[in-house]
């Protein structure tokens, strides 16, 4: 089964550096694996995962993106189909009994809820029900119901409006619905959905809520609003704590494409690249940037590129060294290149790359006490 696009069945690399381990349980095998850490909630594991694992950076990104993707048309699916229900809920309290339910392909609860409708439009079309009836079920719908008159005077509520607010039906009915929610209702607002506000309820607690209104006729004459909030508070929390990890997530990985291709000091005048693992063409790039980057910051004479611990050099790899190198001599810096091999040293003659003005060494060693001989005879002229 793929996930976001990608095969969650064990993948294979290239050989590792000489301190290469056996990949802990823990680790993800693919992208695809992470996701489901992540739809699972498992966040600790998540995180575990990414620790120790190589995958590119960018196919984490990429599940990522495509994960977030998906659960953002699921959730706006489903807040259109409810919304809907809303409506007609709405028009049947204003007994408008034209309307219909839309049922989906889903086949799912929310059909579920729409067929009941339906089957309560037709029953009131043809029967006469009480109005204690009438109440008890819209005074069991979920969302805040809040009914008001033309000027925004609230003239009934459900039981969820109480309970969202912390206040009593007769501290609410007959105020301003301005003041417990911040909106003003006018003729020119004859349909709102899905406006996010924030309310403060009775005990001064913030609450964020999605706010839908209709406007209300009787015998096509206006007659008031109906307001539907519904309390989006934790999803609003859960979206906030969905970015903090995205941003931990990117963060890690920018760390981890930093470690991959690290250029490290040893003086002032002597810097270090060990190459460890395989190359792919991500790393590449990431070579050529970390060793441009790190000449111009700190000016050193000479750059070590040692390739002691790559998995395998065939001919992308030995030319991206070799770009490399000739980047590092452009800017007037001496290249040596260690951890020479006899496998290494064919693949380079036999790709035909110029390795004249590169200073070769078989140990890092080697080449480090030989840059600073060099440095310490021209001193000396």
């Amino acid at each position: 089964m793929a996930i976001g696009g990608y095969d969650d069945g064990p993948t294979s690399r290239s050989g590792s550096g000489p301190h290469s381990a056996s990949p802990r349980s823990d680790a993800f095998r693919s992208p695809g694996d992470l996701v489901r850490k992540l739809q699972a909630g498992d966040y600790e594991g998540a995180a575990r995962a990414l620790e120790v694992s190589s995958s590119s950076s960018n196919e984490l990104m990429r599940a990522l993106a495509e994960l977030a993707a998906d659960l953002a048309h699921e959730r706006k699916v489903r807040e259109g189909r409810l919304s809907s229900l809303m409506d007609v809920v709405t028009q049947i309290a204003v007994r408008n009994y034209s309307v219909r339910a839309e049922i989906s392909e889903a086949k799912d609860a929310i059909d579920g809820v729409a067929v009941g409708l339906n089957m309560l439009r037709e029953e009131l079309q043809s029967t006469t029900v009480s109005r204690a009836y009438l109440d008890n079920i819209f005074a069991s719908l979920p969302d805040a119901l809040f009914v008001t008159t033309h000027d925004g005077s609230i003239r009934s509520v459900n039981n969820a409006a109480t309970d969202l607010l912390g206040h009593a039906r007769r501290d609410l009915v007959g105020k301003p619905l301005s003041e417990f929610v911040p909106l003003e209702l006018g003729e020119n607002i004859h349909q709102l959905r899905g406006e996010e506000l924030v309310l403060v309820d009775k005990h001064g607690m913030s609450i964020v809520v999605s706010c839908s209104v209709s406007a209300l006729y009787n015998d096509s004459r206006f007659d008031g609003f109906v307001c539907v909030l519904h309390d989006i508070t934790e999803r609003k929390r859960a979206d906030e704590e969905r970015q903090r990890l995205h941003d931990e997530l990117r963060e890690q990985a920018e760390v981890i494409r930093k470690m991959s291709t690290p250029l490290i000091p040893i003086s002032d005048e002597i810097m270090v690249m060990p190459l460890v693992g395989a190359v792919d063409p991500e790393r590449a790039d990431q070579i050529l940037t970390s060793i441009l980057s790190g000449i111009a910051a700190n000016h050193p004479r000479v750059a070590i590129i040692d390739i002691t611990a790559l998995a395998g050099v065939d001919a992308d790899v030995a030319n991206t060294i070799m770009r490399a190198a000739s980047a590092a001599r452009l800017l007037g810096v001496e290249v040596f290149l260690t951890g020479m091999r006899a496998e290494v040293a064919r693949t380079l003659i036999e790709t035909g790359l110029d390795l004249s003005g590169i200073v070769t060494c078989s140990t890092l060693k080697t080449g480090i006490a030989l840059s600073q001989k060099r440095l310490h005879d021209r001193r000396k002229r």
